[in-house]
């Protein structure tokens, strides 16, 4: 599968799953009719990539540690498709010890679907459960802290 081919894959994913409920600390072990019943941010990252053969951790903070390309540039007219946004988000688990010299306080994670858009499970007073929305209509809290790209 080519690079195009996945990133289309992980988007047909992502989208399949809208809709699903937020669940704080689900994990993929927690099935209904083989998928999972329920996501919070990290956990979804992690089985749709899975899904694409990318192998990710469970924890939004060991994602933005994993190996995959950093966009230094936060500028949000250089994202490809199937890029995932780190976010300071609203709560999260902070462990500079993987981040040298940085302090990077990853708390939320979303995928970048393409025109300002990303999809990802969220609890926040403008939506809940798995949804695609336009990054300007995110919460103020959530700022980005870093950008990845693992479909290379």
């Amino acid at each position: 599968m080519n690079k195009k081919e996945k990133i289309e894959k992980l988007l047909k994913i992502a989208r399949s799953q809208i809709g699903k409920p937020y669940k704080y600390g689900a994990y993929l072990e927690e099935k209904n009719n083989d998928e999972p019943a329920a996501f919070d941010c990290s956990s979804f990252i992690q089985f749709i990539f899975n899904e694409i053969g990318i192998e990710l951790p469970r924890s939004s903070v060991l994602q933005a540690a994993a190996s995959g390309q950093e966009i230094s540039d936060k500028d949000l007219n250089i994202l490809t498709a199937g890029d995932i946004i780190f976010y300071e988000g609203e709560r999260g688990h902070y462990r500079h010890d993987l981040f040298p010299g940085r302090k990077l306080y990853i708390g939320h994670t979303a995928i970048f679907s393409g025109a300002s858009k990303i999809i990802h499970a969220c609890n926040s007073s403008i939506a809940s459960g798995v949804v695609e929305q336009s990054i300007i209509n995110l919460p103020k809290s959530y700022n980005i802290m870093l950008i990845k790209r693992f479909i290379i």
